[in-house]
């Protein structure tokens, strides 16, 4: 079994860019440096094969040298968001036993520290590999203490020798589940998993990304933007573009300047670019693929965006795809050669996508909605301490281990694989089925729209209430978008999609890797 970074150094190129960073560009070689000093640092603090780090940091360059070089001695990596409070990472490393965590000195509290002497804080500077001054600005308040310790000390450390003598652990990565109808789980993930992942770029793409470049933005706790961000991306000889907060003119500078030629990215991501004013006086010419998934991809979007590609003379286009952490990320997506709007794609090399009935029963008849069920070789190990939501979700069939997704679907007669949304949000009303996602993905077209959730209320009396997050730049009334709402619902759905009422707010509460918390958002009417 490889570690992540056995599997990156067997395919990289020497000298060419590896990592963008602010104005900074770091080869291969130099990234080769640096984890390998990072190994050295790690290994000297008596951490072993089999332990537990919690990392909480945002996507820079020391981030991702810790990352590799944690996973090459075996350490399991629990990698949360790097907001996190540090009351609430002492609480994750307790819940994954780990002793050590590697988080930003912002999130410095001297009193936490204190109060667990048995744990032990590595702390980076956000800004450690841009701004001299603001290095030392950022570790000026952490006290000295023996569990404190500072990240930025590995760049003092010998180069390690990549030899090893011990076998990697059977998990790698945990990641945190979304949690958004229910309680968050953490997903084990093997080595092997994620590397089988990377491996499937050049079937998406057709060839490896080498003189390409991948936009990271994506935030590291994400699977999303771990693997396909800045994993995949490096394995296939491509470079990595980080960038810890979104920032719609810098990502045009990148694209000028072919810093930038693939992105990955949510629905708010690619509406925030193309409503920059410079977006479309950019040299789009220099994109080649962009990727789109998330919770209501808006068709519209996809065709405005290849349509404003197509002006450009670009042959870049916007894919759709599906994934879920429990197969470390995508398994399904369109491609240039096989392609169908409103489908999420066909699954990636090695992957199976089966629809199953309430009964667990397979349907083969095109278009009859069901269960999706994956199977494939990018199968999470399981849930950490929960072995019965691991046993309702990894499923032998057969002989074959499969991940029972809790997604709503149907494959049509091609193999295009049609979303309907969660099995926890399809509703009955009066027998018949509610499927909020079609409606959804319907009403955020409309221009005046940002964001909607249909929700439902199990009542005496069952009811739905529609939670509408309209733009900033919107010129109409709350009153008119409702009545264009209530329209379209009424000409193009059954009247049992009729909410109750609508609610216009100004955001929806998120869970901690930013999808809708549901459960949250009904109870900002039941309280």
């Amino acid at each position: 079994m490889e570690t992540l970074y056995e599997h990156l150094r067997a395919r990289h190129l020497q000298e060419t860019p590896a990592l963008y960073y602010a104005n900074k560009t770091i080869t291969f070689a130099k990234l080769d440096l640096n984890v390998r000093k990072m190994i050295s640092f790690f290994a000297s603090l008596g951490l072993k094969q089999g332990d537990v780090v919690t990392i909480a940091l945002p996507n820079i360059p020391s981030s991702i040298y810790a990352f590799y070089a944690l996973n090459h001695l075996g350490i399991i990596l629990n990698i949360v968001h790097p907001l996190t409070k540090l009351p609430q990472i002492v609480e994750t490393m307790n819940t994954t036993k780990s002793k050590f965590a590697v988080i930003l000195s912002t999130q410095y509290e001297k009193e936490v520290v204190e109060a667990n002497p048995n744990l032990r804080f590595c702390f980076a500077n956000p800004l450690y590999d841009n701004n001299l001054i603001m290095r030392v600005l950022a570790h000026k308040k952490l006290k000295k203490h023996m569990n404190v310790l500072k990240l930025d000390k590995y760049v003092k450390c010998k180069i390690s020798s990549l030899d090893r003598q011990l076998d990697n652990p059977i998990d790698a990565v945990y990641l945190h589940s979304g949690g958004t109808t229910g309680n968050p789980k953490i997903i084990s993930l093997s080595n092997d998993a994620i590397n089988n992942l990377a491996d499937k770029v050049p079937g998406i793409v057709n060839g490896d990304l080498h003189n390409e470049s991948m936009l990271a933005v994506l935030p590291m706790f994400h699977g999303f933007g771990l693997v396909m961000g800045i994993h995949a991306p490096l394995v296939n000889k491509g470079a990595v573009a980080i960038m810890i907060k979104f920032n719609a003119s810098k990502v045009i500078k990148w694209i000028n300047k072919r810093k930038v030629t693939y992105i990955i990215g949510i629905p708010l991501l690619y509406q925030k670019l193309m409503n920059h004013k410079n977006f479309a006086l950019a040299n789009l010419k220099n994109l080649k693929y962009c990727f789109v998934g998330g919770d209501n991809v808006p068709s519209n979007m996809i065709e405005t965006f290849n349509r404003l590609m197509k002006e450009h003379h670009s042959d870049c286009q916007m894919f759709e795809g599906y994934g879920l952490t429990e197969t470390v990320t995508v398994c399904n997506v369109n491609t240039k050669l096989n392609y169908k709007i409103g489908s999420v794609g066909k699954p990636l090399d090695g992957m199976e996508i089966q629809i199953r009935n309430e009964n667990g029963e397979l349907i083969l008849t095109p278009k009859m909605i069901g269960e999706v069920y994956i199977a494939g070789n990018t199968i999470m190990n399981g849930y950490l301490n929960d072995l019965n939501a691991t046993n309702d979700t990894l499923v032998s069939i057969d002989g074959k281990l499969l991940v029972k997704t809790g997604d709503l679907g149907y494959l049509d007669e091609d193999g295009f694989l049609f979303l309907k949304g969660r099995i926890k949000r399809m509703y009955k009303l009066s027998g018949i089925n509610i499927y909020p996602y079609e409606l959804e993905k319907r009403l955020s077209e409309l221009s005046d729209i940002l964001d909607v959730s249909l929700e439902f209320f199990n009542k005496e009396k069952p009811y739905l209430i529609l939670f509408v997050i309209k733009h900033l730049d919107s010129k109409k009334t709350n009153e008119e978008i409702e009545k264009q709402i209530m329209q379209i619902i009424e000409s193009e759905y059954l009247k049992y999609y009729l909410p109750k009422k609508i609610i216009f707010v100004d955001s929806f509460p998120k869970t901690k890797v930013g999808k809708i918390d549901h459960e949250a958002l009904k109870n900002l009417v039941q309280k």
